[in-house]
């Protein structure tokens, strides 16, 4: 069985980064597609490491480095956040995902104390919404129109768990949440 450790990002995991960040296969279904320079990448992990409402974890697998994945756009008033999730190809079709998730959903709910986790995920990506669903996210709606990609616009479906579905899913017990 694999190990899967979920490590805070730091300014040296450019390099990792670096290497999926242009990958349209690993791309394709981003909101916004380009090449991004490791100057631009780099700008922009230096804005999310010292932003309060988000939360950056990089992926190890057996100690190898496999993906990044963050809480973004924290609502604490609210206590909710945005799920993004990436896996190198090399990492996917391995069951994977699921365990990943399930990790940072006990640093959402365990750690953070948020109330919701949610994401929002192309219409068509079948396979990303059926990970999601056997991870215990529900679906809220459907986004219509919402990303213009390529000239062509996108439906994006709304995906969320809640803390006690997710107490619920995972069997964990409910810890008192902070004020």
């Amino acid at each position: 069985m694999a190990k899967i450790c979920l490590r805070p990002i730091v300014l040296a995991d450019i390099d990792n980064i670096m290497t999926w960040v242009n990958d349209p296969e690993i791309t394709a279904h981003f909101a916004t597609l380009g090449n991004i320079s490791q100057t631009q990448e780099t700008t922009y992990l230096i804005k999310m490491l010292q932003s309060p409402n988000d939360r950056l974890f990089s992926i190890f697998v057996d100690g190898e480095y496999a993906g990044q994945c963050s809480l973004n756009q924290i609502y604490w008033p609210a206590g909710n956040a945005r799920l993004f999730l990436v896996l190198k190809k090399e990492f996917q079709g391995r069951r994977l995902a699921q365990k990943v998730i399930a990790k940072i959903l006990q640093r959402a709910f365990d750690e953070i104390s948020l109330n919701k986790v949610w994401l929002i995920v192309r219409e068509a990506n079948e396979k990303a919404r059926h990970v999601y669903r056997r991870a215990g996210f529900e679906t809220e709606g459907v986004l219509r129109e919402e990303y213009c990609v390529e000239g062509r616009f996108v439906n994006m479906v709304r995906m969320a768990i809640l803390e006690r579905d997710y107490r619920r899913w995972y069997g964990s017990t409910r810890k008192e949440r902070k004020q």
